[in-house]
Order: structure tokens, then C-alpha cells, then sequence
């Protein structure tokens, strides 16, 4: 190559380079505006944490406040989805990753605050996702609640912050006043799924809870009517039913413990009856659904059905039977033989059965 070649290589050379570096800075700069945009979204959410924590704030301007912070957050996760088609920095999508994060866990505080805990646990479910790890092992601190300050004529609100566990523990905090529950709906018509009703019958009166119960019910009634198969709703505890306007379909029942993990409540116009086989006196089991008593083993509602062996029996005898309707009788077992159950392990039956048919349990 001769000596004009090479002088040519290199001015191209030279002149790719600078290209680049103006690319790169370009970038850069694009780069830092996007960041500072997804901060000042971050601070617009934060902010409402001066309105719910207020005093006399009603429902109206709680649902209000809760409708903003959605939306930004959602605006949040939009441009977050378009930067990952456009910024391959991976430095600065882990500060964009951790802003949207940060932004989540504000919304699920706010909405802890609102009393809307089903859509709290949702935004927290989506830090995790965004962290890829348990947030409370996060190294950032998080604004926990706001106040307005005290300079005149001036905009001025005063944060205080926390380590991100001392807000998980808040969040938990909040969490423990519902129950998540889920419900799983089979075998209704249109019409019969219209005439179903959440009613409370018992549990804490207190703002909160009734609170909390009138937007669970809600949202209860409007999965039914957009005809979920199975949906979950957060409940505070109590004890509830659901009613039908069809006077021929029972009621069904069930309560719920703070803290508890309950079974799905199934709703299901049908029926079906259990037939005990047991001549050991000592091992006559009790029979629970929902977290209630079963008092009679006939016409019963399809679900899952908690046993308690009594204590003089030595036997050992199932701690669940799950019914379901289906046309053909099945049964499978928990470990796959009950001979080889080892001692504290427990024992769960999965039945399934035609309705109106009795099922024979032989112990």
C-alpha cells in the first residue's frame, strides 16, 4: 500500500472515530434527558403521598388521586418499553429500570394508603419482576410519606425516607388488614351469574375494613360479570356469603382469618354428598369448608374440604379432600399411595364427581 493509501486509510480512520465519539455523546445526552423525564415522573407520584396521608380525605378524592398515580406509572412503563428498543447502554437502563422499579413500589405504598391492597400487591409484584430479586434487599432508599413545608409562598414538601425492607415491613403492615382470596366460578348461566351478590356478615366495622370490603366487593362483581373463571379479590377478615337472587341455589359461606392462606372458593349451583364408611369410633373425622363446620355430609357444596382427625385415633386419614364436578369419577391422591405416606406428611385427596351424586369415603 503506498504511503498516499495509508494517508487516506487514516483520515478515514480519524474521521469514523470522530463520528462515533459525536454518535456516543449524542447518545449520552439523549440518554440523560430521557433519565431526568423519568425522574420528574417519579416526583409527580411521590407527591400524593402529601394528599393521602392528609386529614379528611374522602373517598372521591382518594380515587381521584389513585386514578393520577396510575397513569403515570403506566406513562412510566410505556416510555420504559420504547427506551429498551433504543438505549443498548446497559448502564442506562439499569437507572431507568431502577427509576420505573421505584416508582412501582411508590404506587404500591399509595395504593396500600387508599385501602386498594389488591392493586398494592399487583405494583409490588412488579418490582419484583422489574429487580429480578426481593426488593427488600434493594440499596435504595424510598420516600415512605410526605408532608407539606413550612416556607412561605413556596412550594415546599419534606419527604421522609427509609431503607427499602422498613418499607417492605409498611407494605406487609398494610397487607396484613386483607386476605387474598380466589374464587373460582363453574357451571352458572348468564343469568344466574347476574344474580350473585357479596354480602359481609361479620368482622371488624372500623373505616378501613368497610373500606376495603366495598372495593374488593366491587371488583367481585365485576369479574362475574365479565365472566371470569377464576379471579382472586382482597378481603378484609370475616365471615361472608354469597347469595343468589335464585331462591334454589344455596348460599355459600365462608370466613376468612388475618393472616391466612384460604382455600378457593368455588361457586357452583350444583351439589353433591359424601357417604363416610368408619366403624372406628375413635377415628370419626370432622369436616370443614371454607373455614367452616360442615354439620351434614348431604347436598354439599362442590370445593375444598379441610378434615380434623380426632386425637384418639391412630389411623391416618386424609388433611384434604378436593371435589370437583365433572362427569366421570376420579380420584388421585397426594402422595400417589397412601401406603406410602411418611409419618407428618400430609395426605390430599383430588375427587372428581357427576353432581347431584354421593361419593363414598371409606376410612
Amino acid at each position: 500500500m503506498s504511503r498516499w493509501n495509508k494517508r487516506i486509510s487514516l483520515g478515514l480512520i480519524l474521521l469514523l472515530a470522530l463520528g462515533l465519539t459525536a454518535s456516543l455523546a449524542f447518545a449520552t445526552e439523549e440518554s440523560e434527558q430521557e433519565i431526568s423525564r423519568m425522574k420528574d415522573l417519579y416526583r409527580a407520584i411521590t407527591s400524593y403521598h402529601t394528599l393521602l396521608q392528609g386529614k379528611n380525605v374522602g373517598k372521591e378524592m382518594v380515587d381521584s388521586a389513585l386514578y393520577d398515580v396510575e397513569h403515570y406509572v403506566e406513562e412510566l412503563d410505556s416510555r420504559y418499553a420504547t427506551d429498551q428498543l433504543f438505549f443498548k447502554d446497559p448502564r442506562v437502563m439499569e437507572e431507568l429500570t431502577e427509576v420505573v422499579a421505584k416508582a412501582h413500589f411508590q404506587v404500591a405504598l399509595l395504593h396500600a394508603r387508599g385501602v386498594d391492597l389488591e392493586t398494592s400487591i399487583l405494583q409490588y409484584e412488579k418490582v419484583v419482576d422489574l429487580l429480578g430479586y426481593d426488593p427488600a434487599d434493594w440499596s435504595e432508599d424510598i420516600e415512605r410519606s410526605a408532608k407539606r413545608g413550612l416556607l412561605p409562598g413556596a412550594t415546599e414538601i419534606v419527604y421522609q425516607v427509609t431503607t427499602p425492607r422498613q418499607a417492605v415491613e409498611d407494605l406487609k403492615h398494610f397487607w396484613s388488614a386483607g386476605v387474598v382470596t380466589r374464587v373460582e366460578v363453574d357451571e352458572y348461566n348468564s343469568g344466574q351469574i347476574n344474580g350473585l351478590t357479596l354480602e359481609r356478615v361479620g368482622g371488624r366495622n372500623d373505616a378501613f375494613s368497610q373500606a376495603a370490603f366495598e372495593m374488593a366487593e366491587q371488583r367481585f362483581g365485576e369479574r362475574l360479570r365479565k365472566g371470569y373463571e377464576s379471579f382472586r379479590v382482597v378481603l378484609p377478615p370475616g365471615r361472608y356469603r354469597v347469595i343468589s337472587s335464585d331462591v334454589g341455589i344455596k348460599p355459600m359461606e365462608f370466613h376468612l382469618l388475618q393472616g391466612g392462606i384460604p382455600d378457593p372458593v368455588v361457586l357452583n349451583p350444583n351439589s353433591f354428598s359424601f357417604s363416610l364408611t368408619n366403624d372406628d369410633p375413635a377415628c370419626q373425622p370432622e369436616f370443614y369448608l371454607n373455614g367452616l363446620p360442615v354439620k351434614n355430609l348431604v347436598d354439599l357444596p362442590f370445593g375444598t374440604y379441610r378434615i380434623k382427625t380426632p386425637q384418639g385415633c391412630k389411623r391416618r386419614l386424609p388433611d384434604k379432600i378436593a371435589v370437583t364436578q365433572k362427569n366421570e369419577v376420579t380420584l388421585r391422591t397426594e402422595p400417589e399411595r397412601m401406603d406410602l405416606v411418611r409419618e407428618g406428611q400430609p395426605i390430599f385427596l383430588f375427587i372428581t364427581t357427576p353432581a347431584d351424586s354421593t361419593y363414598n369415603l371409606r376410612f
